[in-house]
């Protein structure tokens, strides 16, 4: 009644490849690699055409901040150039009006043109 179980020696046993199972691993392989790829590359595109279109929009914002502080000191530079600030600001230091038959200008005669200096040249010494 009591059955012995004889051990089985089966590693000599060879078992032959499927090669139908290889055919259809390879069209597999040669169908999901590509369209894989395809996935891959059209999902990196669509990423990269967001974040472009976010760099954009933050360096349009950057050029309208910039463009409005160019308009601020323009303003300031007006405002700080303009006749009436810089009498204000003269008279603040103390300047005084002048007397205008005080002022003296003096211009170059016509016939006397400026003639530029060569280095052979000397000046004319005593002569006025």
């Amino acid at each position: 009644m009591y059955a012995q179980k004889k051990p089985i020696e089966n590693t000599h046993i060879v078992r032959e490849r499927d090669r139908r199972r290889s055919r259809e691993l390879l069209a597999v392989l040669a169908l999901g690699v590509p369209i894989g790829a395809f996935l891959l590359l059209f999902t990196w595109q669509n990423l990269e055409v967001i974040r472009l279109g976010h760099e954009a929009t933050r360096l349009q914002k950057q050029k309208q901040e910039i463009e409005n502080a160019n308009k601020a000191l323009q303003l300031e530079r007006d405002r700080r150039t303009s006749l009436g600030a810089v009498e204000q600001r003269a008279i603040e230091l103390g300047f005084q009006h002048t007397d205008p038959r005080v002022v003296v200008m003096v211009q170059r005669p016509p016939d006397a043109a400026p003639t530029p200096r060569s280095p052979q040249s000397t000046p004319q010494s005593g002569a006025r």
